[in-house]
């Protein structure tokens, strides 16, 4: 201890010269055009230790071996690495709730190390700092011309009260529980009046400060999602005028006393719409402050946690409602949740491009002033892209951000291609040995050069957008422009991993100067190029450029092609296909769903006619896309949609499960003890039915929920389900399961693996995978389908992703657990917990219920499960 002494203080006085040496601004300044600016969201305890010395307030939450407590990251940490975060090419920092939490949450066996349970808005924790630190920190923004965004809470409190028992709405007090556990760190809100959180102390029931009500069941209801808990979270009274001046004075005081340019709102959606015309609009409201002290656009954008279905609005529509109206305005921006799904979606599953292109023209459409939406890939609250996509198609999502309307938002690690959503930046901090703060990684790289790109071209950001082109079979080309005052940027991407066509772009001999691309990124003073009406893009391009002038394209005659489309309306069998085609001698291929590698050349007759055989074997009702392609005169014809159904198997396995056998390989194992915990994990039954490429599980569960809103139907359950390809491997395979402290069964090896719960969805081989981390990630993704009343889950796995020509012979093993909604496997330990499985060890197999399928060699109906 004497020697760790004088090296923590040592760290601490290097840490304070490098903050105190950083150039100073004023504290109040005016507000930027938001349009501009380019956002670094920083989880604060997880960001930079710049100060040991308030690392343990002596409650014992400070343990940064685990993710549930605190890691040491505060204000003057993020103050030393300013330098870094404006390298990347950010230009505004937003930072967690700096706010006084509560520590420790004894029933959850988690801490409030992020900043979301308060106990006092208007302190700053005591593990972040002081407010002088804060204040420090908002004049070397203002200093470097950054500007600081803080994140603000108004619909709870911490994890202080709720129900041991049915929930009487006329009853209040009837099995109220004031989570009163001793521990240090569970301290009750300290600022009046939401210390008053005893539902059984008259006093505190006249104060009326909070809803007395239990967690939210039923989120379409929308008096639970505007008074009940979230998550065992206190729920203020946010209708109470005394709880509505408390919060206006609170959230003023940042304003006023740090100098805060913008708030992000948390939860938004949890709280009445009146509340955020009073809070927002009201004489001493939030924004009278902000004018008071030179802000004239305050930026205050919600969290409306919600999405779209592919192809539909419903999310973009309920995040705008939170904006209110011209005679009663609310919120001024929201976070854009239905494009961070589509992100995920289109490049990180390969689910059809033109989903993002419909997302992106909604986004253009629907939102009053969509320059001013913030626009993210990861945040602290999900999964991370890389958890599941791959480095090129995390690039296509960044890349999207940043040419796109809107505020581009990077989330820390973002740069440094973190797979796990909470990992620490810094050395010593939750799963991190080492700084993580590279200004020359690739990733570090390639997002500085896409700022540069955006903040260089006004187009970008003040721009209108067109889309040009977006495949509707599969993954393929997206292309769209932004232009301003006679400039256009041309924007182009292929989604697929295989090389793509892009036609139909109305260039008409334009010239096109390059400015960005996937490999060499920003380019400035480019050789221009001839502007083609077909260009072929590789897998996974990025590919900007600016529309610049007139030039004589390479080859400018057209040429007829036709394909005359069956009378049929649905192809139940395989069918032949008739065209034509005037280009004489010259070659001319077929393109299926756009894939280019894969394109078969026809035959044409001396009269220009020719015919081609559509093969029609693939499982159940599907989509199919015709092009002809003629290299020779650099012409794509337009596609042809043809529907295809194949209903009658090659390929059916039942597997049998036992039903309430879920309790692990000991069979001791137990459910996390949180109340929508239930029995999701016990699987019992299974099925396989497989024709042409497309293979369907159905796995029949004793129960499914979908309580948390999950995107993918379903939650408290994740799946690990692992494929032994037999002799059409291309690899040896691998017998350890990742992640799951288990081995493939039955001496059997996999060789693709396909992780999905509620919030991920990832298909992956075996390269790079080991005993903590999955393999490459693969597309396209199997399509998930939840029928909740018939208790099932249907998965439609696509052999192209496995590199297989047939199903016969594989074998599928299929294993359950759960995940929090970020990503990581929910832990094992002795005793079960709210959000640990209990009755075994940390490095015991994460399986609670298992199945394994073997597939026919041969077309002959067999199975047999366990």
């Amino acid at each position: 201890m004497s020697l760790l002494k004088p090296l923590i203080s040592g760290l601490s006085l290097m840490a304070c010269a490098q903050v105190a040496a950083q150039p100073l601004g004023p504290l109040h300044v005016p507000s930027p055009d938001w349009r501009d600016q380019v956002i670094y969201f920083v989880l604060t305890d997880r960001f930079n230790d710049g100060d040991p010395h308030n690392n343990d307030q002596g409650a014992g939450v400070y343990d940064p071996s685990k993710g549930s407590h605190y890691s040491g990251g505060d204000l003057r940490g993020i103050s030393a690495q300013l330098d870094y975060i404006q390298a990347l090419g950010a230009t505004a920092l937003w930072l967690t709730p700096p706010v006084a939490n509560q520590w420790w949450y004894p029933r959850g066996s988690y801490g409030g190390y992020h900043g979301y349970w308060a106990r006092n808005f208007m302190q700053v924790d005591e593990h972040y700092g002081s407010l002088q630190d804060y204040q420090r920190l908002s004049r070397q923004l203002h200093g470097r011309d950054m500007y600081l965004i803080q994140d603000i809470v108004v619909n709870h409190t911490g994890n202080y009260f709720g129900y041991d028992g049915e929930y009487d709405p006329n009853d209040t007090a009837k099995n109220f529980a004031l989570f009163n556990e001793e521990h240090p760190g569970n301290r009750f809100p300290t600022q009046a009046p939401f210390a008053h959180v005893d539902r059984n102390n008259s006093e505190h029931v006249q104060t009326n400060a909070y809803h007395w009500t239990p967690s939210i069941q039923d989120y379409q209801d929308p008096v639970q999602e505007f008074t009940y808990q979230l998550a065992s979270l206190a729920d203020i009274n946010t209708s109470n005028p005394k709880v509505r001046q408390v919060l206006k004075d609170s959230y003023r005081y940042w304003i006023d006393q740090v100098g805060v340019d913008a708030y992000r709102v948390d939860t938004a959606k949890y709280v009445e719409h009146d509340f955020w015309n009073d809070f927002l609009h009201s004489d001493d409201g939030v924004f009278a402050k902000a004018r008071e002290t030179g802000r004239e656009h305050f930026l205050a954008f919600g969290e409306i946690f919600d999405g779209s279905a592919p192809m539909d609005n419903a999310g973009e529509r309920k995040l705008v409602s939170f904006l209110g109206s011209d005679a009663k305005p609310e919120l001024n921006s929201v976070i854009g949740f239905p494009l961070y799904f589509e992100l995920s979606r289109v490049f990180a599953q390969g689910q059809p491009a033109a989903q993002l292109g419909y997302r992106l023209e909604q986004a253009m459409a629907v939102y009053p002033d969509p320059y001013v939406i913030p626009n993210f890939v990861d945040n602290h609250d999900t999964a991370r892209f890389l958890a599941s996509g791959s480095i090129p198609a995390f690039k296509q999502a960044l890349a999207t951000i940043f040419t796109f309307a809107g505020i581009p938002v990077i989330y820390q690690g973002d740069e440094q291609g973190f797979v796990q959503t909470r990992r620490a930046m810094f050395a010593g901090g939750y799963a991190n040995d080492n700084d993580q703060f590279d200004t020359q990684s690739p990733l570090f790289r390639f997002i500085a050069d896409l700022a540069r790109l955006r903040t260089s071209q006004k187009a970008l950001t003040r721009g209108d957008f067109k889309l040009l082109s977006a495949e509707t079979s599969g993954a393929g080309v997206i292309a769209y422009t932004r232009s301003y005052q006679n400039d256009t940027i041309l924007v182009l991407f292929n989604s697929a991993d295989s090389p793509r066509l892009a036609s139909g772009l109305g260039l008409n001999g334009k010239t096109l100067q390059p400015l960005f691309d996937e490999t060499q990124g920003y380019v400035e003073q480019a050789k221009p190029q001839p502007g083609l009406d077909t260009l072929e893009l590789p897998a996974r391009a990025i590919r900007v450029y600016r529309i610049s002038g007139e030039a004589v394209a390479a080859n400018s005659a057209k040429v007829e092609m036709t394909v005359i489309k069956p009378a049929q309306k649905v192809l139940t069998q395989n069918t032949v296909i008739k065209g034509r085609f005037s280009g004489g001698d010259a070659a001319l291929f077929m393109l299926v769903d756009g894939e280019l590698a894969s394109a078969q050349e026809l035959l044409v007759d001396n009269q220009g006619a020719w015919q081609w055989t559509l093969p029609v074997s693939d499982l159940g009702e599907r989509s199919v896309s015709l092009q002809l392609y003629s290299p020779e005169f650099g012409q794509v014809s337009e596609p042809v949609i043809l529907t295809t159904r194949v209903e009658q198997a090659q390929i059916r396995v039942q597997a049998s499960a036992k039903a309430g056998d879920a309790k692990g390989p000991n069979g001791k194992y137990r459910s996390p003890t949180h109340a929508a915990s239930g029995e999701q994990r016990d699987i019992v039954a299974a099925e396989v039915q497989a024709a042409g490429r497309i293979m369907q599980l159905t796995l029949t569960m004793a129960e499914i929920s979908d309580n948390w809103q999950p995107t993918n139907g379903f939650d408290n359950v994740s799946f690990a389900i692992f494929f032994d390809l037999g002799k059409q491997a291309s690899s040896e395979g691998l017998r350890q399961l990742p992640e799951l402290d288990a081995q493939m069964p039955n001496q059997s090896r996999w060789h693709i693996g396909h992780r999905i719960f509620g919030w991920g969805n990832a298909l992956y081989d075996t390269q790079g995978a080991d005993q903590k981390h999955i393999g490459q990630p693969l597309t396209p993704v199997p399509v998930v389908k939840v029928d909740k009343s018939a208790k099932q889950i249907t998965l439609h796995y696509d052999s192209r992703a496995f590199g297989i020509q047939s199903w016969y012979g594989v074998r599928l093993y299929v294993t359950s657990w759960d995940r929090a909604g970020e990503g990581d496997l929910r832990p094992l330990a002795p005793n079960a917990s709210a959000w640990a499985f209990g009755g075994g060890n940390a490095n015991e197999p994460k399986i609670m219920d298992q199945v394994w399928i073997d597939l026919p060699q041969t077309p002959i109906l067999t199975g047999n499960g366990y």
